[in-house]
């Protein structure tokens, strides 16, 4: 029996948040406070005086060739939906970071590519503190099938 090897793909943080948010995430604020809510499923636990939502929403990957600080940059983008059908449009992008710099999905993303983001975000009751953390996941790896099937090998089950 011919058996190929399960393609898993390893997590790569987002940096440059607080660059993209701002400190104590004032775009997150703004996005809410204007009626945007992360697009994903979402769990919240309490610690103490703490919130802290969990999210695994989807995402996109978007080359920046143009980026004067890196040229071979990869902004990460988080989708966000309408908690009000009278907007418009319905869902956004908003960009939440980069890929780092050693990434080694960088090589691969030749155009905007779908991707899960893992998020969290921490609350504080008693600060205006906010921290927000994510980590794309599940980023599809470019192969072809004849690259595929040179993985394959051959299994006995007798």
């Amino acid at each position: 029996m011919k058996i190929y090897p399960w393609l898993d793909s390893t997590a790569a943080p987002v940096v440059g948040i607080t660059y993209a948010l701002g400190e104590h995430c004032k775009v997150l604020n703004k996005l809410e406070d204007a009626g945007w809510v992360i697009d994903g499923t979402e769990s919240v636990e309490m610690l103490e005086e703490t919130y802290m939502y969990r999210y695994i929403a989807e995402g996109m990957l978007l080359p920046e060739p143009e980026n004067l600080a890196d040229s071979k940059a990869v902004a990460v983008y988080l989708r966000f939906r309408a908690t009000k059908k009278s907007m418009k449009p319905q869902k956004i992008a908003v960009r939440i970071g980069y890929l780092p710099k050693e990434s080694s999905y960088k090589k691969h993303i030749k155009k905007a590519t779908t991707v899960k983001i893992r998020c969290c975000d921490m609350i504080s009751g008693t600060t205006p503190a906010r921290r927000f953390a994510a980590e794309v996941v599940d980023v599809p790896l470019k192969l072809t099938s004849n690259e595929y099937k040179k993985l394959s090998m051959e299994l006995d089950l007798e």
